[in-house]
């Protein structure tokens, strides 16, 4: 029974099964079939030699196309990751936002109050003032010092918005876009 290969379609007919069987069907051997439409190689597609039978190609590959949601995604994963003051590594997850900047102001009032820089009670006069770091230690801190730590994180926070929106300004936004060569250090 002789096997027809038709490109237009891209269908196979048998001689004697098929009424119908388009113009451009080519007779193709039974080791062409199995390698190339009964059991083609993974990633692999269809292409067609001058005399319209089939042999495979890499598959295209498709660019992949970033999205803005995934830009914010990173962004906020990059908030959320802690950040960085006088050396030291603080959590910064939105409650951890919220309380350091609950501190900060706090701090303000009490530097604005007058308390004097190195003076540790300034939030509490019974207890010295210590943030706890992402490794569970705690390290005392002035008014001052908490002022600036505000500062700091709201900074990180807003280099980091900028970064993502910058990222997605670009014409085409790089494969690449959760290295850190696209981020604020």
């Amino acid at each position: 029974m002789k096997r027809l290969y038709s490109q237009t379609t891209g269908t196979c007919y048998l001689e004697a099964v098929h009424a119908q069987i388009p113009k451009d069907a080519v007779e193709i051997t039974e080791q062409l079939y199995m390698s190339v439409i009964g059991d083609p190689a993974p990633g692999k597609v269809r292409a067609h030699d001058d005399n319209g039978l089939p042999y495979l190609i890499d598959a295209p590959v498709s660019p992949i196309v970033v999205t803005g949601s995934q830009i914010d995604a990173e962004r906020d994963r990059r908030i959320d990751a802690g950040v960085m003051f006088g050396g030291v590594l603080y959590q910064s997850k939105t409650t951890d936002r919220e309380n350091i900047a609950g501190a900060a102001q706090m701090a303000f009032m009490a530097v604005v109050g007058g308390v004097q820089p190195g003076n540790l009670r300034w939030s509490n006069p019974d207890q010295d003032f210590a943030w706890i770091c992402a490794e569970n230690t705690l390290v005392p801190m002035d008014a001052q010092t908490v002022v600036e730590f505000g500062r700091a994180a709201a900074l990180r926070k807003s280099e980091l918005i900028y970064a993502g929106r910058a990222l997605k300004d670009l014409p085409e936004i790089p494969e690449n876009f959760t290295d850190d060569v696209w981020w604020p250090a």
